[in-house]
């Protein structure tokens, strides 16, 4: 949701909670390090919550010198409704972005400075008309908008994994996820910790169609990349083309539940793989859908690493094509930036595979940015190029798959990444768990699709499915 900028400050106005109410008295704190204002309930704030409105509806009304230096330069005010607190993204770009479709907005705000405004519990979460009163104010529906519009889209996934592609979905109150699936038991585990008790433990090609729930708008989900990976070099053939295969399962959902989008994430390979037969498998059996699909590069989208994944979104004729837009920010993130958040408060960050002493001595040769070539014994053999890699802490790391198997170490110290290590560099934060053994957890974040990624396309779908609503509202 987009809201324009105000001049006065930071004001709206929304339906009471339990912590929030006209009357409360409230203060608010600046994080300067991380580009946050966060308010708090506070019986001695010096802030008191204003009336609005013959429903007396609570409004935030901070005019003060400090919040408006904060905003001065801002273009507009993205609103992202998490489960414990609101974020309020300000929104700073060179553009003029009246006129913009959503997905040029989209492509400016992968580009854009962002200062953080967050705000606890869920003040928006029970006010139905907050949501269509927001797109008014940014322009997307107009004030004919019938005002029950539902924006809550049924979603289900499969080939779930850890639900690092769900995550994103999960946190937005804008997508109901009903269902998931997936074989891997200790990754069904993460997923019900992280996100919750829906998803089914059982091999996808044993799932039914009709074991799904019915309506459902959203498809997502991420079929076996193992059989595709060029990482994959010493597979068994005959278990690859099984496991491609399981596209299959993933189509026949699709043609059984007729959702108005579906998306397919990836390894890029997936487009070229035997001469690109899997990818005319969808485009063949699904031609009644409009089908895009991009590379999607990890850094290029605000990440910490240089991932590769292949995006296809396929959406009803009725909702039109959806563009997947070409975006590439000019200042990359880094190790450095991802793995300075990392502390003992983070799950897992004790799950480190300890190296033998002849593996550390053989750690302590490769300098950062190298690789296995700055050890003697081994400068002269062909392995991955990830083998004995040292990240560098001012570039993007590489590609995360299971670095255990090949030895892929911090900047610093004789060690493997931990586990905490590794999905801060995918992009989660401290309070995402992995369950299971040591090497399943290694392999759920190594199996996982980047949060900058999830996210990324996530905001694209979004985008489209409000303006599919709108288009069929406006007609109604």
């Amino acid at each position: 949701m987009r809201i324009r900028y105000s001049e006065r400050g930071l004001t709206f106005s929304f339906r009471e909670t339990g912590s929030f109410k006209a009357g409360t008295r409230y203060r608010y704190f600046i994080d300067n390090r991380n580009g946050e204002v966060i308010l708090l309930p506070d019986e001695n704030g010096k802030y008191r919550m204003s009336r609005k409105g013959r429903e007396s509806k609570p409004l935030v009304d901070l005019r003060n010198a400090e919040i408006r230096s904060v905003m001065e330069d801002a273009s507009y005010m993205e609103v992202e409704i998490m489960e414990d607190k609101i974020i309020v993204h300000i929104i700073r770009t060179s553009v003029n972005v009246s006129g913009l479709s959503d997905v040029e907005i989209a492509d400016l705000i992968d580009k854009s400075e962002k200062v953080t405004f967050c705000i606890d519990k869920e003040t928006l979460r029970r006010d139905e008309g907050a949501l269509s009163e927001m797109l008014k104010a940014s322009g997307v529906f107009s004030e004919n908008i019938r005002n029950d519009i539902c924006c809550v889209f049924d979603t289900v996934s499969l080939f779930s994994g850890a639900g690092l592609l769900d995550y994103p979905f999960a946190k937005d109150d804008s997508f109901d996820l009903k269902f998931a699936v997936d074989f891997d038991k200790y990754a069904c585990e993460t997923y019900r910790a992280n996100i919750g008790e829906h998803i089914l433990c059982m091999d996808m090609r044993e799932l039914k169609p009709e074991m799904i729930p019915a309506n459902v708008d959203l498809l997502i989900g991420g079929p076996c990349c193992q059989g595709f990976s060029n990482s994959n070099r010493h597979g068994n053939f005959e278990l690859d083309r099984k496991k491609r295969n399981l596209i299959d399962a993933y189509i026949k959902v699709v043609k059984y539940h007729k959702p108005y989008l579906f998306l397919i994430e990836n390894v890029p390979q997936f487009i070229t793989k035997e001469d690109g037969f899997y990818l005319q498998k969808v485009f063949t059996e699904l031609s009644d859908y409009n089908i895009t699909y991009s590379i999607v590069n990890d850094a290029d989208v605000g990440g910490y690493s240089l991932r590769k994944r292949m995006i296809l979104i396929g959406s009803c004729k009725e909702m039109g094509e959806v563009t997947i837009p070409n975006v590439k920010i000019s200042e990359r993130k880094t190790v450095r930036e991802a793995l300075e958040k990392v502390n003992s408060e983070w799950y897992n960050y004790s799950d480190i595979t300890k190296a033998s002493d002849c593996t550390k001595r053989l750690m302590s040769m490769v300098r950062p940015g190298h690789n296995y070539r700055d050890i003697p014994d081994k400068s002269h053999c062909e392995h991955h190029s990830n083998y004995f890699r040292r990240l560098e802490y001012d570039k993007p790391s590489v590609t995360l798959t299971n670095w255990r198997k090949v030895n892929l170490m911090p900047p610093e110290g004789n060690r493997i990444l931990s586990v905490s290590e590794a999905a801060a560099i995918m992009g989660l934060e401290k309070d995402f768990r992995f369950l299971g053994s040591l090497d399943a957890r290694q392999q759920q974040v190594g199996n996982g699709v980047t949060q900058a990624i999830a996210c990324f396309v996530k905001n694209i779908i979004k985008n489209a499915l409000y303006a599919f609503v709108y288009r069929r509202f406006a007609n109604a």
